[in-house]
């Protein structure tokens, strides 16, 4: 009937949020000809709760997104990729080639980005300087965090102190630094200067927790330009290179944290082969023993160990 279709209706509509007005109800022939149908009242705090939702929020909203800005200005550049880092490391390769007519390793022989590979070489190489063209803005060297570190770094700069103007990875670890950062702009203990073009058999300590350097090479490091239709040479530092260093306990140390005891001087080595001698003239004269017992057999053989190693001792070059 028509009056269990209005009834119907309004049940429909007040579940969903209207409301059924009963205005007027015009008839005519059985049949209705309007009626109004109007909004139903909702508090605002209701509809506000409802566009809350009230759930569980989303995790990785706006919040933890990183603008394109941010993440462009937070973006830096290795050594091997700065221009000015990669022009100095090329030029200290090359003038090590130079000078001796070798690469410095190797692996730099055919490689297609010398940078790179330097970068990763397991010879400790440095270069000291002050930071002037090597530490461009390009090579976006390590900023002063506070007051503090500014005025130290004004000062440094102010006395005109020689620095790290590149550190490869293994010079980073022989000299006790934590990361390049630290290590590229750090005072250093090295010389920046020598009367020689180049050096070998260099022995010096440095480093935060101060290590030897053994058998270090050392050149110096020229730059030539063009200025005022002349050539013109200046000096940019002076490049070492090394591949053991001796830490504070006596061990000699490798790239990569190896680590062994040091090989034996030859005045050790004298010594040890008198004293493993006197042991073998006091087990045959003293103790009566001939040379097929087991005593003296290994007394014998640590005794002749002593004197191979003594004598390839004195054919290896100084």
């Amino acid at each position: 009937s028509m009056i269990s279709r209005v009834i119907l209706l309004a049940l429909l509509l007040h579940q969903t949020g209207h409301a059924l007005s009963l205005a007027p109800i015009s008839w005519r022939g059985g049949r209705a000809l309007s009626t109004t149908v109007q909004p139903r009242h909702v508090s605002p705090t209701l509809l506000a709760k409802k566009k809350g939702g009230g759930g569980k929020k989303k995790k990785g909203g706006k919040g933890g997104k990183q603008s394109g800005f941010a993440w462009a200005s937070s973006f830096e550049l290795k050594p091997w990729e700065s221009s000015a880092l990669r022009e100095i490391a090329v030029l200290g390769c090359r003038t090590f080639q130079t000078r001796t007519g070798k690469p410095l390793h190797p692996a730099l022989a055919d490689a297609a980005d010398v940078p790179k590979a330097l970068w990763t070489l397991p010879v400790a190489c440095v270069i000291v300087g002050h930071p002037t063209e090597a530490a461009s803005s390009d090579a976006q060297l390590p900023a002063a965090d506070d007051a503090a570190e500014v005025a130290a770094a004004d000062s440094t700069a102010a006395a005109s102190e020689a620095v790290y103007v590149y550190a490869n990875l293994a010079a980073i670890e022989a000299l006790g630094f934590a990361d390049w950062q630290s290590a590229i702009g750090a005072p250093s203990a090295l010389p920046e200067e020598m009367s020689k073009k180049y050096e070998s058999g260099y022995s010096k300590k440095a480093g935060l927790r101060p290590v030897t350097l053994l058998d270090a090479s050392r050149w110096v490091l020229e730059k030539a330009a063009v200025e005022g239709g002349k050539l013109v040479t200046s000096r940019v530092g002076l490049c070492y290179a090394w591949s053991e260093w001796q830490d504070e306990d006596g061990f000699v140390c490798e790239p990569g944290g190896k680590r062994r005891t040091p090989d034996p001087t030859p005045e050790e080595l004298a010594a040890a082969i008198e004293e493993k001698g006197a042991e073998v003239r006091r087990l045959k004269e003293e103790e009566g023993l001939g040379n097929k017992d087991p005593q003296v057999q290994e007394a014998v053989a640590a005794l002749l160990s002593l004197k191979a190693a003594a004598e390839e001792l004195e054919k290896s070059p100084a």
